[in-house]
C-alpha cells in the first residue's frame, strides 16, 4: 500500500511538464532586481518581469500598496491549460502602474506579444497622448493622428492570441485596451474618467483591431469629450479601422456592457467588417449607440439604450456612411428611451440613419417628445410603444420593474429583478 507522501509523490510526476515548472515570482518595493523573485527576496522593477523568460503556467504576483513607471514587455507565452498570469497580492490597494512617456512604447504600460496570457487585478492610469506636430499639419499628414492606433494602456499585438484582461482599473487611460490579437476576452474591467487624444479623436475604452474577440461585463464611464472638429468624439468600444494592415475585427461578441456618460456614444465600427454581435449591454450615453460604415451581419439585441444626456450635439441612435448600402443589419428586443429631439432610423430628418434593417420586439418610448416622429418609421407588426420601467433611471437602476411591457415581452439587457452589475470593481456608478 502506497504512503500518503508516496500518492503525492506520483500525482507531482505525473503531472505535465508545464505544470511540474510553473513558478511564483513576486515584485515589491524594498525588493532588489538581483533576487530571484522570490516571496521573501522579490524583484523591485518592471525590467526584471520584462527581462525574464517565463513558463507556462508561471504566475508574477506585484504586491498591493506598491506603483510601478513604464512598460512591461510581455514576451513568454503558455498554453490553454497553463496561461503566464500577471496579477496582485497582500493587502491594499492594487498595484498602480503608469507611464508618463508616449517615446516609451507610446504610453503603453503592459505591452504583450505572447499568447495565453492572463492580466488581472491591477491599476492603470494617466496613459499619455501623442505629441502635436510641430508645425500643425492637416490630419492625413500627421505624425500625431498616426500615432493614435498605437496607443493602449495594455496593449494586445498582432501576433498575441488567448489573452484575458480581466478586474483592472483604468484611470484617464485616453485608449485603455487595444486588440490586435485573436481569441481573447476583456471583462470585468472598470474604466473610467478619460475625454481627449486629439481634435480629431476623444478618448476610446477599448479597441478591437483583430477577429473573434469577445468584450463582456466591463464598465465604462466618462469617456470621450465635446470639442474638436466633430464637436463631439469618443466611443466605450470601437472597431477601428484606422489601425490599417491590422484590421480585421470579424467575428466580435459584445455583450453584458455598462457604459454611462460617453460622449460619442457606445460602438464606433469604422472599417468594413462582418458577424458583430452586440447584446445585453446598458448604454446611457450621448450621441449614438452603433455607427458603422459598413458592416454584414450585424445583430443588435437586448440593448438598454437610454439617450437624455444634455446637451446631446448628436441627437441620432444610429449612423452609417457606408456608401453601399449593403449594411445588414438586425435589432430586436431593444428598450429605446429617448429624450426630446432624439432620432433612431432612416428619415427626412436624419438621412445618415440604418436603412433596411430586420426589426422586430423593440419598445420605444419618450418622456418629453414625440416618440412616432423619433423613430421616422412605422412600427413593425410586434414593436410598441410605453414606458419600460425602470426602478430608478436617476440614481442608474436599470432594472424593470415587474410587469411592464418590457419586462413581459423579454426586452433590455436585464430580465427584472436582476442586478444592473454584478461583476464591477465597485458598486459605486459614477454620474
Amino acid at each position: 500500500m502506497r504512503t500518503p507522501l508516496a500518492r503525492i509523490l506520483a500525482s507531482a510526476l505525473a503531472l505535465p511538464a508545464s505544470m511540474a515548472s510553473a513558478a511564483d515570482f513576486y515584485v515589491a518595493h524594498g525588493g532588489d532586481d538581483a533576487n530571484p523573485g522570490s516571496m521573501d527576496r522579490p524583484w523591485k522593477s518592471l525590467a526584471a518581469v520584462s527581462g525574464h523568460a517565463f513558463a507556462p503556467g508561471d504566475t508574477v504576483h506585484f504586491a498591493r500598496g506598491t506603483s510601478y513607471s513604464g512598460c512591461i514587455e510581455v514576451t513568454a507565452s503558455g498554453t490553454t491549460e497553463n496561461p503566464v498570469v500577471f496579477t496582485s497580492y497582500g493587502q491594499g490597494p492594487a498595484p498602480r502602474f503608469n507611464n508618463p512617456r508616449f517615446a516609451d512604447h507610446c504610453g503603453r504600460m503592459i505591452e504583450i506579444t505572447g499568447s495565453h496570457i492572463v492580466v488581472e487585478n491591477l491599476f492603470l492610469y494617466d496613459t499619455p497622448t501623442p505629441p502635436p506636430d510641430k508645425p500643425p499639419v492637416e490630419h492625413r499628414q500627421s505624425a500625431q493622428h498616426k500615432n493614435v492606433p498605437e496607443m493602449g494602456a495594455v496593449f494586445i499585438a498582432k501576433e498575441a492570441n488567448h489573452v484575458v484582461v480581466q478586474n483592472c482599473e483604468f484611470s484617464n487611460c485616453p485608449v485603455g485596451i487595444r486588440v490586435r490579437g485573436q481569441h481573447s476576452i476583456v471583462r470585468q474591467n472598470w474604466l473610467h474618467d478619460a475625454a481627449k487624444i486629439t481634435e480629431q479623436w476623444g478618448a476610446i475604452a477599448i479597441v478591437v483591431v483583430g477577429p473573434h474577440n469577445e468584450i463582456a461585463y466591463n464598465r465604462i464611464e466618462n469617456y470621450g469629450f465635446y470639442g474638436g472638429n466633430y464637436g463631439i468624439d469618443g466611443a466605450a468600444v470601437e472597431l477601428d479601422g484606422e489601425d490599417r494592415g491590422n484590421y480585421d475585427p470579424h467575428d466580435t461578441h459584445i455583450h453584458h456592457n455598462l457604459s454611462r456618460n460617453t460622449k460619442g456614444g457606445f460602438l464606433e465600427i469604422t472599417g468594413r467588417t462582418r458577424n458583430v454581435t452586440v447584446e445585453f449591454n446598458v448604454s446611457d450615453d450621448v450621441d449614438k449607440f452603433v455607427g458603422v460604415v459598413g458592416v454584414q451581419n450585424l445583430r443588435i439585441a437586448n440593448n438598454t439604450i437610454i439617450r437624455t444626456r444634455n446637451p446631446d450635439l448628436a441627437p441620432r441612435t444610429f449612423w452609417t456612411f457606408n456608401k453601399r448600402n449593403d449594411d445588414e443589419i438586425t435589432i430586436a428586443n431593444n428598450i429605446f428611451y429617448l429624450g426630446r429631439g432624439q432620432v433612431v432610423y432612416r428619415s427626412g430628418n436624419h438621412p445618415q440613419g440604418f436603412h433596411d434593417t430586420v426589426r422586430r420586439n423593440n419598445l420605444y418610448f419618450s418622456p418629453d417628445g414625440d416618440i412616432a416622429a423619433m423613430i421616422g418609421e412605422p412600427l413593425t407588426a410586434d414593436e410598441i410603444m410605453g414606458d419600460p420601467g425602470f426602478v430608478d433611471l436617476a440614481e442608474g437602476d436599470y432594472t424593470l420593474k415587474p410587469g411592464g411591457p418590457a419586462s413581459r415581452f423579454k426586452m433590455g439587457a436585464h430580465p427584472p429583478g436582476v442586478p444592473i452589475w454584478r461583476a464591477g470593481i465597485t458598486p459605486r456608478i459614477r454620474p
